[in-house]
């Protein structure tokens, strides 16, 4: 059955664009269309009649397909979505993914058959492959993530957010600095790696690979890391992580090894999950909400369900904030007597 990417393919254009030409709803280049309605009617290209006298009231339906729920993360982007659909008039569809791509591609089969008017995705792997079928068929944003597809990608700026968050450990006078970083090798960690190592270049930092942390898989993984580490005669004198979950091991790890945050090491998240403010001292970490975010990823999508268009690709970046509350400590600056 002849879909609208191999109209895309036989007329050198993108789905995205030959979604905008069949609808009528945006500006396509005459030349382009030409090409479109030719590769239309030569492949023979019946689009989904149904599905086309739904879409014309729509079925306010959208779907949100996350990584997993148990993520503290995902709740609260649960949360504001939810109310940015419900103020627009939209029911939200929840799918987790449980971080497997085949559930993910289940997913998609389904909302498509569903007739959602628009989908906000956030990938569990790195290989998309088996969402490209749909990009072009069905609004979509795709949140957290930059992939090269023809789609809109919104995302922090992670190398810029894990700058902010180490270079604020070295001005407090850190230099011995651990980085714990997750089990996952994923986009998202290479660029806030890649933000670390920037700060330990303009502070001329070069041992730093001894107190990196790699492979922390869980809460309790990250209590035993942290066992191990405190019990080295170089300890480090402050901890960033690459993601909130860490830090209950990582507090707890520190406390039964007889030492105090922020008197003995310093701590730095990212994420700024609800429940780190309520540690013990509370978190300073690297905001990255979608409280602060979700409005303009919603009217994003928004655009393209008013207009029943797939947008082009793009890419926007939003910066990270720090939030500094009481789990770093300044110490003497090398060199400083």
């Amino acid at each position: 059955m002849v879909g609208i990417r191999d109209v895309a393919k036989y007329a050198g254009v993108s789905p995205s664009t030959v979604s905008r030409a069949l609808s009528g709803a945006a500006y396509v280049e005459p030349e382009k269309k030409e090409k479109i309605m030719r590769a239309v009617s030569e492949l023979n290209y019946k689009p989904n009649l149904a599905a086309r006298s739904l879409k014309r009231g729509g079925s306010r339906l959208i779907g949100l397909i996350i990584p997993d729920i148990m993520n503290p993360y995902y709740p609260e982007v649960v949360k504001y979505m939810e109310v940015c659909a419900m103020e627009a008039g939209y029911s939200l569809i929840l799918c987790d993914a449980l971080g497997d791509a085949r559930k993910e591609e289940e997913y998609f089969a389904t909302l498509k058959y569903l007739f959602v008017d628009g989908i906000l995705y956030i990938a569990s792997t790195e290989n998309i492959e088996h969402v490209k079928p749909y990009i072009g068929d069905i609004p979509m944003i795709i949140v957290n993530r930059t992939f090269d597809v023809d789609a809109p990608c919104i995302n922090i700026d992670n190398a810029d957010a894990s700058y902010q968050a180490v270079k604020y450990l070295a001005e407090n006078g850190h230099r011995k600095i651990a980085l714990y970083i997750n089990d996952k090798d994923r986009q998202y960690n290479r660029e806030r790696l890649a933000g670390c190592l920037r700060v330990f270049d303009e502070y001329k930092i070069q041992d730093y690979e001894q107190y990196m942390v790699k492979d922390v898989e869980s809460e309790d993984d990250a209590y035993i890391k942290t066992l191990q580490l405190m019990k080295a005669e170089d300890r480090p004198t402050a901890i960033f992580m690459f993601n909130d979950f860490m830090a209950f091991g990582v507090y707890r790890g520190i406390t039964k090894s007889g030492l105090r945050i922020p008197d003995d090491i310093s701590v730095v998240g990212f994420d700024d999950i609800p429940s780190v403010k309520y540690l013990d001292p509370p978190l300073t970490t690297l905001r990255h909400s979608l409280a602060d975010t979700s409005g303009v990823i919603f009217e994003k999508l928004a655009e393209q369900m008013r207009t029943q268009t797939c947008a082009p690709a793009s890419r926007t970046y939003f910066k990270g904030r720090l939030i500094v509350r009481e789990s770093v400590r300044e110490i003497g600056r090398p060199g400083e007597g």
